[in-house]
């Protein structure tokens, strides 16, 4: 089985146009005959919305959170209508979603207090509400895709807004609930970030989350690679929103890529590299901004494999061909 899992941040499934792309990455994987889980993130910006309509619900201010929440639901109603010949029934789901939203954003008016229990549940509703469109999107567009829940297979402790994986658990379930769609020929689609604990209440594993989930995934299922699709070619030297003249990181060690994730560098969850290292399997950071983004990644692909913690120089250059590479 050649089990790819493809994860897509915010600014892949941000809009229509974004989706179509990723839609279009997806069935060239199929089309090479790999058997892709896709792992999405929320709408680009939603979890800073969400986040900032529970602390000001949590300061009193209902009236501003509620319209947060509403310009949260036009934008995934429109999203779903630009995407579906017939989106009656996506947009339902979506308007109860959001109704539950509500309800929660007016307890939180009424007693003044966010606690990170609650905190996890209401950014949840962002990977929730993307993996569900994508879903969809995939299907309209030719692609066999279903729906799952990450929250029955991501399981962690209660350390709510930065849970624990309870690798155990993950590698029992996610056989369970995956295997049996990739022997059907179907494309996963699954939130990432989001996670449940053993008693099924909603935790996540922190901010950039979704690249640990497509991690998780990809170790218990001992997938063939992970991809993480950004918007930035690779890792860089800098932020290049905020340094023009940053530069690409060709090659790059497992040790190093987990520093740098670490010490700020926002391609990675400093996580997301511990299980490909636990497995042995290559991990590759791509973009999806441009649609030329499929030839190139198909066409730097490098093999992979673990390397020793600290070489020396003299076998610095003896390993650098299976390093980890950053950008393909």
């Amino acid at each position: 089985m050649s089990l790819v899992v493809m994860k897509f941040g915010g600014t892949s499934v941000e809009d229509p146009a974004a989706i179509r792309r990723t839609a279009a990455i997806v069935a060239g994987r199929v089309a090479l005959g790999k058997q892709p889980i896709v792992v999405v993130s929320a709408m680009a910006k939603v979890t800073d919305q969400l986040l900032r309509a529970a602390a000001i619900a949590a300061e009193g201010d209902r009236t501003g959170a509620l319209a947060i929440s509403s310009r949260l639901r036009s934008r995934h109603r429109d999203t779903a209508a630009a995407l579906l010949t017939d989106s009656a029934a996506l947009v339902d789901r979506i308007d109860r979603k959001f109704d539950s939203l509500d309800e929660i954003l007016r307890g939180l008016a009424a007693i003044l207090e966010l606690t990170p229990r609650v905190s996890d549940l209401i950014v949840s509703f962002g990977e929730l509400f993307s993996s569900r469109i994508v879903a969809a999107a995939f299907r309209e567009l030719g692609i066999n895709s279903t729906h799952i829940d990450a929250r029955q297979i991501i399981i962690t402790d209660s350390q709510f807004q930065k849970a624990i994986p309870q690798d155990a658990l993950i590698e029992e379930r996610a056989p369970k609930k995956l295997l049996p769609l990739l022997a059907q020929d179907q494309v996963p689609v699954m939130g990432g970030f989001i996670a449940s604990n053993q008693a099924g209440i909603s935790t996540t594993l922190g901010r950039g989350g979704s690249d640990f989930t497509a991690a998780l995934v990809g170790g218990a299922l001992q997938a063939e690679a992970i991809e993480i699709w950004t918007d930035v070619d690779g890792i860089m030297t800098a932020d290049p929103r905020v340094c023009p003249d940053a530069l690409r990181v060709k090659v790059i060690s497992f040790e190093e890529a987990a520093e740098l994730a670490y010490f700020g560098a926002k391609v990675l969850h400093p996580a997301t590299i511990l299980p490909a290292v636990k497995k042995i399997f290559p991990c590759w950071c791509l973009t999806a901004a441009t649609p030329t983004a499929k030839a190139r990644a198909s066409s730097r692909f490098l093999r992979t494999a673990r390397v020793p913690s600290n070489p020396s120089p003299s076998k610095r250059s003896s390993v650098s061909s299976m390093w980890w590479p950053a950008a393909c």
